[in-house]
C-alpha cells in the first residue's frame, strides 16, 4: 500500500473510550496479553486478491475474529518483541 505504520505501545490504569472509524477499521478488538501470546492464536486463512486469486496467509484468530494483512504483520512482530522480555 506504500503506507508507513507507527505503532505505539503503552499502559494505561484505565480501559479509554476508543472511537472507531468506520472508514478505517471493521472493529474495535480488545485483546488480552496472553492471547496475544498463545501460539494457538496464529492460523493460517485464504484470502483472494484483486486478481481473483486465493492466496495462503498468516492471520491471527481473536474472538471470533479474523486479523490478516498489514495488522497481522504488525502485531507478529509485537509478539516477538514481548516474548523476548517477558
Amino acid at each position: 500500500s506504500n503506507y508507513s505504520v507507527y505503532p505505539f505501545i503503552g499502559v494505561l490504569e484505565y480501559t479509554p473510550c476508543f472511537v472507531k472509524q468506520d472508514d478505517e477499521v471493521e472493529d474495535i478488538l480488545e485483546i488480552s496479553l496472553m492471547d496475544l501470546l498463545s501460539d494457538s492464536s496464529i492460523v493460517t486463512r485464504p484470502v483472494k486478491t484483486s486478481y481473483n486469486i486465493d492466496v495462503e496467509v498468516p492471520a491471527f484468530l481473536f474472538k471470533g475474529h479474523t486479523v490478516w494483512g498489514a495488522t497481522a504483520m504488525i502485531l507478529s512482530e509485537v509478539k516477538e518483541l514481548l516474548k523476548q522480555i517477558i
